[in-house]
């Protein structure tokens, strides 16, 4: 593969589950039948005259996209030396592409927000100012030592902490607990096996007297994000060398024992009658979430920062499920633990000193323990910062929607390791593309094992790695 083809195919590609998924639901905001209302930006505040202006170029739209604009807008209120103006870039795939775009014409924001796909890629850039750096220069460790750890580790690579985090997710395995407690299933036990989530799905199951089922078990879909993390659940490895986190990644490994179980486990059930497959396409993750919602399917998988949309969904669709989490099904020797999705903030070295100064006043105001509750709050995503939990609105939310404390009880179930981190690669969000084509192939039969589909993938992964790789220095 030539150089130039790479480039444009990274450029080019848009992938379609990221903001979905990776803790970004906007899409999933309309996972019901009925039309979603339409949605009243939240207009920027003015800015103050003679006010250092830092451009920050963000991915999350809709609901999301909103609360973003509301924050910036706290902190443009709480001083006037600094004016953050945020500028959506249609979604977190936009945001890297635009950002590699502009490597040449300088056209780069002061600050971003880039989703964990993009980590080895804003590294690449040689554009980065480094948050462990500043931290060092303001004597400011505090904040880093309060960082959630798998948060922290996350965007930490090479024993450098590039980015501060901003937006932390987990995925889940999404379950109507009114229909498991009509199967004569615990909807409070959070651990399930695949073999125990194969056998619950069965029992899920409903058909009409005409033999037409009117619940499955399961709603499938294509999506890569969850075999990265049913790596991590067993504690292997992604890519080699150590996911990337230690040294430059030169093979994607996926292809393994766990990848192939792990795709065997839902075409199971899929085989079976148990489970209903969407994809692939931009509607798939949309048509699960509404069977979901709906009653139509007993099980789903989504981040947990979908909790809410769910919620909504669901009453709006008259309530007929009730919605719990579990932790992801898993093998039952895993000892690891889920990965963190979402996004961070990234400090460019473009633009004055000042600018680069107001993006790192901007990202230090965002850590404080009342911003992370204000955020996780009104958003769904988890607090990065261990002390957001101390605050009163971060407490309420906890007893309203107790969902929320299964997430983070997953996400520390264990030790932090490079295995049960995000992988770090130049064409982390192409290869995705790979994954959700060996899924496809693999549920609707085009290729007949799960060993050749994953083995196709990772050959195609790779194939870009290597000529990825070749282009950096």
């Amino acid at each position: 593969m030539k150089k130039s083809s790479i480039l444009l195919s990274l450029i080019a590609f848009s992938l379609v589950l990221s903001t979905a998924l990776l803790g970004a639901t906007p899409a999933l905001m309309q996972a019901t039948s009925t039309p979603a209302p339409s949605l009243t930006p939240v207009p920027p505040i003015a800015k103050p005259a003679g006010a250092v202006e830092v451009t920050f170029w963000y991915g999350l739209g809709g609901l999301l996209g909103n609360v973003v604009q509301e924050t910036v807008n706290k902190y443009n209120s709480s001083q006037t030396k600094y004016y953050v103006k945020a500028v959506f870039q249609s979604s977190y795939d936009d945001t890297v592409n635009k950002i590699n775009a502009g490597l040449s014409s300088g056209d780069l924001p002061n600050l971003a927000q880039i989703f964990e796909a993009g980590t080895q890629r804003m590294i690449d850039t040689k554009k980065i100012i480094p948050v462990q750096d500043l931290v060092k220069r303001d004597g400011v460790q505090a904040i880093l030592d309060d960082l959630e750890p798998a948060v922290k580790a996350n965007y930490t690579i090479n024993g450098v902490q590039y980015s501060m985090p901003f937006n932390s997710s987990t995925a889940m395995l999404y379950i109507d607990r009114k229909a498991f407690k009509e199967a004569g299933l615990d909807p409070d036990k959070k651990m399930w096996t695949y073999d125990e989530i194969i056998d619950a799905a069965k029992k899920l199951t409903k058909k009409d007297a005409s033999g037409k089922t009117t619940r499955y078990g399961m709603a499938l879909f294509p999506d890569s994000w969850y075999i990265e993390q049913m790596h991590a659940v067993s504690n292997k490895y992604f890519g080699e060398p150590a996911n990337g986190r230690q040294g430059r990644m030169t093979k994607y490994t996926f292809n393994d024992a766990e990848g192939v179980k792990f795709f065997e486990y839902q075409k199971k059930m899929i085989d079976d009658g148990s489970a209903i497959y969407y994809g692939p396409g931009a509607g798939a993750a949309n048509a699960a979430g509404a069977a979901y919602a709906k009653g139509e399917a007993a099980m789903v998988y989504s981040s947990i920062a979908s909790l809410r949309t769910y919620i909504s969904s669901a009453a709006g669709a008259g309530n007929v499920i009730e919605v719990g989490v579990v932790f992801l099904p898993r093998l039952p020797d895993a000892k690891g633990k889920t990965i963190v999705g979402g996004a961070s903030l990234w400090i460019t070295n473009t633009g004055s000193k000042d600018q680069q100064d107001g993006a790192w006043d901007f990202v230090k105001w965002a850590m404080q323990p009342s911003i992370q509750a204000f955020w996780s709050s009104n958003t769904g995503y988890y607090p990065v910062v261990r002390a957001a939990y101390n605050e009163q609105v971060m407490k309420d939310a906890l007893v309203k929607y107790p969902q929320f404390q299964v997430a983070i009880d997953q996400l520390r179930l264990t030790d932090v390791t490079d295995a049960n981190s995000a992988h770090a690669s130049g064409v982390f969000v192409t290869m995705r593309q790979d994954v959700i084509k060996a899924i496809d192939d693999f549920f609707t039969g085009k290729v007949k094992t799960a060993q050749e589909a994953l083995d196709k993938a990772a050959a195609s992964a790779n194939e870009k790695l290597d000529e990825y790789n070749s282009t950096v220095k």
